[in-house]
């Protein structure tokens, strides 16, 4: 059988979950993870507003309004974790105050080696699991995986691209 660490390498994308700080989070643990094969979601969408504006002929002034962002959906994933599971099990439950968590979503390199390449990285916050679908159970299916889809709702969306060894940049 293969360590936890090889299996998470198989996929291209890692998850890792924290604590919000703003309750509800209690009794998870710092650093809940999984790995998916598949993440959409990873925008955000900027309303405007035109206005037109005398003596400006060049055509309308462009104002930026509120920013909204689609829910994450993580595809064909496993947890190796029980606190993610613990934090899903809140999320059903919707007692008060919701188990808000802050995660990012680490993205590598299609062949590159995690340990020198440097993954770029989306981080959102204040995430609540809305749906979650289980891979369907097959006797002779050994390749499937424990969750097939992931729904995770947040309140922003940030990403940061990679820049040298232990250092971020926003981009």
């Amino acid at each position: 059988m293969p360590e936890d660490r090889d299996l998470l390498s198989l996929f291209n994308f890692e998850v890792h979950l924290g604590v919000s700080g703003f309750g509800g989070d209690e009794g998870l643990i710092a650093d809940p993870r999984g790995a998916f094969s598949e993440v959409s979601g990873l925008e955000f969408n900027v309303e405007h507003t035109e206005i037109r504006e005398g003596g400006y002929n060049r055509g309308s002034r462009q104002l930026v309004g509120k920013t909204t962002h689609p829910v994450l959906v993580l595809k064909r994933g496993v947890s190796l974790d029980g606190a993610f599971w613990d934090w899903i099990q809140r999320c059903v439950e919707g007692t008060y105050p919701l188990p808000y968590i802050n995660g990012s979503v680490l993205v590598y390199p299609p062949s590159g080696d995690r340990g020198r390449d440097m993954p770029a990285i989306w981080t959102f916050i204040n995430g609540i699991a809305t749906s979650v679908k289980s891979a369907d159970l097959n006797a002779g299916g050994a390749t499937a995986v424990p969750i097939e889809e992931l729904h995770i709702a947040h309140e922003g969306l940030e990403r940061f691209r990679p820049t040298g060894p232990g250092e971020g940049a926003r981009g």
